[in-house]
């Protein structure tokens, strides 16, 4: 757990909260230097919402959506999606602590998810217009990425609109900012595969562009509040709207790729061009119109594999790398065995089954998913053998997505299958822990948050063919598996079963058992793309 230190003194602040104009009561805070964090359960308590705590996780329900903080992880769960955080979470003598910033981000977003529409925020003084008392300060700690202090802070959901609506409110610009990035509104627009975001803003400044694995995000200096074109009228682009200050960030979380992000002059817009799977073309400069945006034509793409869909399948380890060893049996060749087999039976099958290896050699844990993505796979499989130290027994498949760990044994295991080559020591091992330690940093800022729905979907299939086909299933858990980050696609990692139990062993070993493993992977394989 990440936890903060002690107090240098006892007083503490208390900030109100906000649900619109009303005040529903205050919050309580803690300093850690420039950091203020704001409590977690107290936030709940005045929205009405349930808490429960389980190890290093607090669970928040609303009706029945959920939201999950790890201690020490700067993403969140809400229900089965990863959402990012300003920092990571803290426990600290039972209570849980985030940055005023992300708190409103994720409570907003939980009570909208279960159907109460609130603008949630923390009043920047107190009612008699003095500030606020002054907060306790904290001794260091390793808390990631500084946050803003929670005043000011505001999210929302506004109606769905596809033109741009009749003028907001604006957020005052001073003279000073007057060259800065203004935003006006979004507009929409969608043609073929091809879906284009138009942000009309002005000023001589660009406004600040991060681009990631998972979408993008714009920083305005100012602009139109609620922002005139949110929520997005597109199912497969999500859009973010956050008012912290004079600031507005616009956060866009996309399923499909962001073809390409540009900088267009007279009148001045910022254009995000993204890319349904079958359709490219070059982006074109958008005519400003009141009406919807009208997009070049999108000349039909070939489907891969003349129309067949691609699954790459990966077996774990190989070369100087064997695995877990136990029973006479070596993992590497394990995994090998079962993937030719399943690779055989998904062509079968009529689908294009490609290996990340055919035979005995060593590949890095970052070029098997670089293989996966050069093909421009529909999904990736990356098949392993498990294994549990002297004195523990356990029987069964276990099939993981990439995410916050499910508990200590799903960690562990990341831990282990992290280390590229197989040493349980020295320098290798240190940094591969170091390795999974960052995953889970950033877990909230990958691809892989846009595709978690979907290979949790992916891994549903998987564990009810494997039950139908008469394999012990073990369960489905997540982990971060350093293996499957860079995936630009539903991805999952297959334990096949536990090579330190005796008789589990003798099951694994026998060809006619690793067909069985093959043919029930092959059809839930086969049943997720016939749905999807």
């Amino acid at each position: 757990m990440l936890v903060i230190g002690c107090f240098a003194a006892s007083v503490e602040a208390a900030y109100p909260l906000m649900a619109g104009e009303e005040r529903l009561g205050t919050v309580s805070t803690v300093k850690q230097g420039a950091d203020i964090l704001v409590s977690l359960q107290d936030m709940a308590s005045l929205l009405g919402l349930g808490t429960a705590v389980k190890g290093d996780t607090l669970a928040v329900t609303s009706n029945r959506s959920k939201a999950q903080f790890v201690s020490g992880a700067s993403a969140a769960w809400l229900d089965v999606e990863l959402v990012p955080l300003a920092a990571p979470c803290v426990e600290w003598k039972g209570r849980w602590l985030l940055d005023g910033r992300s708190a409103l981000k994720m409570f907003t977003l939980l009570l909208n998810r279960s159907g109460r529409q609130v603008q949630l925020s923390f009043g920047p003084e107190e009612p008699d217009g003095t500030a606020p008392p002054p907060v306790a300060e904290v001794a260091p700690s390793p808390v990631a990425d500084k946050p803003s202090p929670p005043a000011k802070v505001e999210v929302t959901t506004p109606a769905p609109v596809v033109d741009v609506a009749p003028p907001a409110t604006p957020v005052p610009v001073t003279a000073a900012a007057k060259d800065r990035p203004v935003l006006k509104g979004i507009r929409w627009g969608e043609e073929g595969g091809k879906l284009r975001a138009v942000m009309d803003c002005e000023g001589e400044e660009a406004p600040e562009v991060q681009r990631g694995s998972d979408g993008v995000r714009i920083y305005f200096s100012s602009g139109q509040w609620p922002v005139p074109g949110t929520p997005s009228p597109y199912g497969d682009v999500k859009v973010n709207a956050m008012h912290f200050g004079d600031r507005i960030l616009v956060e866009f979380i996309s399923s499909i790729p962001v073809h390409e992000v540009m900088t267009l002059e007279s009148p001045k817009r910022l254009v995000i061009d993204f890319m349904r799977p079958g359709g490219v073309s070059a982006p074109r400069p958008v005519k400003p119109s009141p009406g919807k945006p009208v997009l070049p034509s999108v000349p039909p793409g070939r489907g891969p594999s003349g129309g067949r869909p691609i699954v790459v399948i990966d077996p774990g380890h190989g070369g100087k790398d064997p695995g877990a060893v136990g029973n006479g049996i070596r993992e590497k060749d394990l995994n090998l065995a079962v993937s030719k087999r399943l690779a055989a039976r998904l062509k079968e099958l009529g689908i294009d089954a490609r290996l990340t290896r055919d035979t005995d050699v060593y590949l890095t844990l970052r070029r098997r998913t670089e293989i996966a993505n050069e093909m421009n796979a529909e999904l990736f499989v990356s098949v392993h053998g498990n294994a549990l130290p002297p004195g523990r027994s356990a029987t069964g498949m276990e099939i993981y997505i990439m995410a916050l760990p499910t508990d200590k044994d799903a960690m562990e295991l990341a831990r282990l299958e992290n280390r590229e080559i197989g040493n349980n020591g020295g320098d290798a091992a240190k940094a591969a822990d170091q390795r999974t330690q960052m995953l889970l940093n950033i877990l909230g800022n990958m691809q892989q948050n846009a595709k978690i729905s979907e290979s949790t979907g992916f891994a549903e299939y998987l564990f009810k063919s494997g039950n139908a086909g008469g394999i012990k299933m073990r369960r489905v858990a997540q982990a971060p598996f350093f293996v499957l980050r860079g995936a630009a696609m539903p991805s999952v990692l297959i334990e096949l079963g536990f090579i330190t139990d005796k008789n589990e062993a003798k099951l694994l070993a026998d060809g006619v058992y690793q067909a069985k493993m093959a043919n029930s992977l092959a059809k839930g394989i086969q049943d997720y793309l016939k749905n999807h």
